[in-house]
Formats: structure tokens, sequence, C-alpha cells
């Protein structure tokens, strides 16, 4: 199975002073409830047509984020919820 393409274009990544976590600690769950997991996350809900692939939560205070993916995957999306755990919310 091969994902579709999504995040193909290169993107420049923020000073590290606009961040919203200049250096997290990064977590990565595989769940096999991750569609489901991940739709309670970020309210994207599970569908005949489409699911969230992946998602991430991130704790500013503790300097943390959680990348949350089912058990297969690409690695398109597990870069993408990476860079929400620098960026934050940068596509909301």
């Amino acid at each position: 199975m091969r994902p579709p393409q999504v995040d193909t274009v290169r993107f420049t990544p923020m000073p590290e002073s606009n961040r919203v976590i200049a250096q997290p600690k990064i977590k990565y769950l595989v769940r096999q409830d991750g569609y489901e997991y991940c739709a309670r996350i970020t309210g994207i809900p599970v569908t005949p047509t489409s699911r969230p692939m992946a998602c991430a939560f991130w704790n500013v205070r503790r300097k943390e984020c959680t990348v949350v993916t089912p058990l297969v995957t690409g690695y398109n999306y597990v870069g993408h919820e990476l860079r929400h755990c620098f960026e934050g919310a940068f596509h909301d």
C-alpha cells in the first residue's frame, strides 16, 4: 500500500527563536487504533472516504511532543507530524 502524496513541496524550517518548541522531546506511538485515536485528537472524523492519517500533540511547558500513526503509514505523514512538534498548528 502506498500512501497518497502529501507535503511534497519543500519548506524552510522556522528559525529556532520562532518555533513553538525549539528542541522538543519526541515520542512516537504506533497504534492499532491510530485512525480512531487521531480522529479524537484532531476532531477529523473517520468516514468511508477520509480519515486522519497521523496526528501530533504537544506540551510546550514540558517541551514534549507525541506523534501518533496507525500500524501502516508513510514517512511523509511522520515528517508532517514531526514538523508540528516544532512549529505547532502551522496549517490551522
